[in-house]
C-alpha cells in the first residue's frame, strides 16, 4: 500500500498552524498562573488576618507590634538571632518585620503564609520554620516576607491625634497587603508583576485592587500623605503599610 509522505509546503503550514495557537494559549496560561497566584495571596491574607483578630483578641484589642520609640524611624530585619522581641539584642524600636514575626510566633502560623506565590519578578522561600519558636525575626525579610503591614508606630503627635491600629479602628483600614514596592510613585506591588495587589481591611475581607490608592479617603498605601516610604503616618488616616522592597 502506498503512503504518500507530507510535502515539504505542508509541513511548514502545519508547523505555522501550531505555532499560531501556542501563541493564543500561552498568553491564556500566563493569565492562568497569575489568577491562581492571586487567589492564593487572597487566601494567605485571610488567613493572617483571622490570625490577627485573635491576637488583637488575646491582646485587649491590640495589633502586634515590639518595642516602640515615638519619632524613631521605621526600620526592618533587625534583631532576628534574639530569642525574643522584648529582651536586650533584640529588635530594634520600630522594626516593621517584628510584629508578623511575633504574630507567627504567638498563634502558631505557618511561616508559609507570609511569602507570595511565585512569579516572574519576585522568587519567595519560606523561612525556617524550626526558628520560630526561638527567634525574633525573618531570617532574611527580603526573601521571607511578601507581605506589608500597618505602621503601628505613629510619632507622639500622630498618636495623640488619634492614629491607633488596633481592633477599634475604622473597619475601611488597609492593614496588611502585597509587599510595598518602595518606589514612592502611584505602582504596584510587583507580587503580582504590577497588576495590582491583594489588600486585607480591618474588617477582614481580601479585595483585589488595581491601584494602591485605597486607603482611607483613598490615599496610598505604600507612601506617606508626604511622599516617603520608609516613614510613620502622617495623621490618623494616613495609610502607611511596610517594609518596602527597595
Amino acid at each position: 500500500m502506498n503512503r504518500r509522505a507530507f510535502s515539504l509546503i505542508e509541513l511548514i503550514v502545519v508547523i505555522g498552524i501550531i505555532g499560531l495557537l501556542l501563541a493564543f494559549l500561552l498568553p491564556a496560561l500566563e493569565k492562568g498562573r497569575e489568577s491562581a497566584n492571586a487567589v492564593k495571596c487572597a487566601s494567605n491574607l485571610r488567613t493572617l488576618g483571622q490570625s490577627l483578630a485573635i491576637y488583637a483578641n488575646e491582646n485587649h484589642g491590640q495589633y502586634p507590634r515590639t518595642t516602640y520609640v515615638a519619632g524613631n524611624p521605621p526600620v526592618a530585619g533587625t534583631g532576628k538571632d534574639a530569642p525574643d522581641a522584648f529582651v536586650a539584642g533584640g529588635p530594634a524600636a520600630n522594626d516593621m518585620t517584628a510584629p508578623l514575626y511575633l504574630l507567627a510566633r504567638t498563634q502558631s502560623v505557618p511561616l508559609i503564609l507570609f511569602i507570595c506565590p511565585y512569579n516572574d519578578v519576585n522568587t519567595w522561600e519560606a523561612d525556617n520554620e524550626s526558628r520560630l519558636p526561638s527567634h525574633a525575626n525573618f531570617t532574611d525579610y527580603r526573601r521571607n516576607l511578601g507581605y506589608s503591614y500597618a505602621n503601628p508606630y505613629p510619632s507622639d503627635a500622630v498618636r495623640q491625634a488619634g492614629y491607633e491600629l488596633n481592633a477599634h479602628m475604622d473597619l475601611s483600614t488597609p492593614i496588611m497587603a502585597d509587599l510595598n514596592p518602595g518606589t514612592g510613585g502611584n505602582e504596584n506591588s510587583t507580587n503580582h508583576e504590577e497588576r495590582g495587589q491583594n489588600v486585607l481591611y480591618a474588617d477582614g475581607h481580601v479585595q483585589w485592587e488595581i491601584s494602591p490608592l485605597v486607603g482611607i479617603n483613598k490615599d496610598n498605601i505604600y507612601i506617606t500623605k508626604s511622599g516617603a516610604v520608609m516613614s510613620g503616618p502622617m495623621d490618623p488616616t494616613d495609610s502607611i503599610l511596610l517594609p518596602a522592597q527597595r
